[in-house]
C-alpha cells in the first residue's frame, strides 16, 4: 500500500477569507509544505472555479505545475444532501453527478461526500419531522446507490465522510447496503467526539473502509455555552495518533491522508498545517515516497 499526504482546503478558511491568501498561493504553499495531494472543491466561486470546461482546464494545469493529486469535495457551502427523499433529491443528485464527472475529467480519483443527515439542527439543514433515523438513513442509501453506476463507469470512488451526521453503525449499513467496491470511507479521526461516540473504536472500525482520512487531533471543551472540540497540536489531544497510524500502516489499500481542521485564527492555521504536515512525514514519509 502507499500513502499520499495533503492538505484540505478547509485548513486555510480564515486565511483565505480574508484574502490574504488566493487558490495559487494556497497551492503554493501546501507544496512547499510537502503536500503530494489537495482536497478542495473545483466549484468554489470566491476563487473563480466553476465547472465549465475552461475553469477545469486551469484547475488541472495549478494541479500539474505544483504536482498535487485532487481529491474532490463533492458538497461545500452548505450545497448538496442525500438525505432528503429520492424525488425531492434530483437537485442534490444533478450536483453530486457533476462533481463525478468534474473529478474523471481532473484525473481525480475520489470524490468526497458529506451525507448532511444530521440529526440536529446546523446553518444549513433541519431534521426533517416525524420521520424516523432508519428512514432517513433509507433515503442516503438509495440516494448513493442512484450516484454508484456512474461513479462505477468513470472509474471514480465515492468516500463518505463521517461528519458528525452518522453514528458508527448508520455508516456501516450504508456500506453494507450500497454494498459497491467504488464506496468506501473519509475517516475523519475526530468528528466522532463531537456526537459522543469513542474516537478511537471510529477509527478501528472506519479505517478498513478508507480511502482518504482528515487527519488532526483535538481537545474537547465545556462551558456555559456547551461542548465542543477545538484543533490542538498532533499529540496533545484525545485522537490516539500512534495507533491510528499502525491501522492505516496495515492497511492494504492505498490511502490519502489529509490535513483537515479549522483552526481559531489565521496565525494558527499556518502553524497548525505545519506541524501536522511534519507529524504526517515522520510517521508516512517512506510510505508515502512509494
Amino acid at each position: 500500500m502507499a500513502v499520499i499526504v495533503g492538505v484540505d482546503s478547509i485548513c486555510y478558511t480564515r486565511t483565505m477569507r480574508a484574502k490574504a491568501l488566493d487558490l495559487a498561493g494556497f497551492l503554493d504553499r501546501i507544496a512547499a509544505h510537502g503536500a503530494k495531494a489537495v482536497q478542495m472543491d473545483p466549484l468554489w466561486p470566491s476563487q473563480g472555479l466553476d465547472l465549465s470546461e475552461a475553469s477545469l482546464a486551469r484547475l488541472q494545469a495549478m494541479l500539474e505545475a505544483r504536482g498535487l493529486l485532487l481529491v474532490v469535495k463533492g458538497n461545500s457551502g452548505g450545497l448538496g444532501s442525500l438525505a432528503n427523499p429520492p424525488e425531492a433529491a434530483q437537485e442534490d443528485i444533478a450536483l453530486f453527478r457533476s462533481k463525478i464527472e468534474a473529478a474523471a475529467k481532473l484525473g481525480a480519483p475520489i470524490v468526497r461526500i458529506v451525507t448532511r443527515a444530521y440529526p440536529y439542527a446546523t446553518k444549513h439543514t433541519t431534521p426533517p419531522r416525524g420521520v424516523s433515523r432508519a428512514q432517513v438513513i433509507d433515503w442516503v442509501v438509495a440516494n448513493l446507490k442512484a450516484l454508484m453506476p456512474l461513479a462505477e463507469d468513470l472509474g471514480v470512488k465515492i468516500a463518505v465522510e463521517n461528519h458528525g451526521d452518522l453514528r458508527l453503525a448508520e455508516l456501516e449499513r450504508i456500506l453494507a447496503e450500497v454494498d459497491s467496491p467504488a464506496l468506501g470511507v473519509q475517516c475523519d479521526l475526530v468528528e466522532q467526539a463531537a456526537i459522543f461516540e469513542d474516537p478511537w473504536l471510529a477509527a478501528e472500525r472506519l479505517l478498513p473502509h478508507a480511502f482518504t482520512v482528515h487527519w488532526s487531533d483535538a481537545c474537547p471543551r465545556l462551558d456555559e455555552a456547551g461542548f465542543c472540540v477545538r484543533v490542538c497540536p498532533p499529540g496533545e489531544g484525545l485522537v490516539d495518533l500512534d495507533s491510528a497510524s499502525r491501522v492505516i500502516a496495515s492497511l492494504p489499500q492505498d490511502v490519502l491522508i489529509f490535513v483537515a481542521f479549522q483552526a481559531e485564527s489565521e496565525e494558527l492555521e499556518g502553524a497548525y498545517v505545519e506541524a501536522y504536515m511534519q507529524d504526517l512525514h515522520r510517521r508516512f514519509g517512506k510510505a508515502s515516497d512509494g
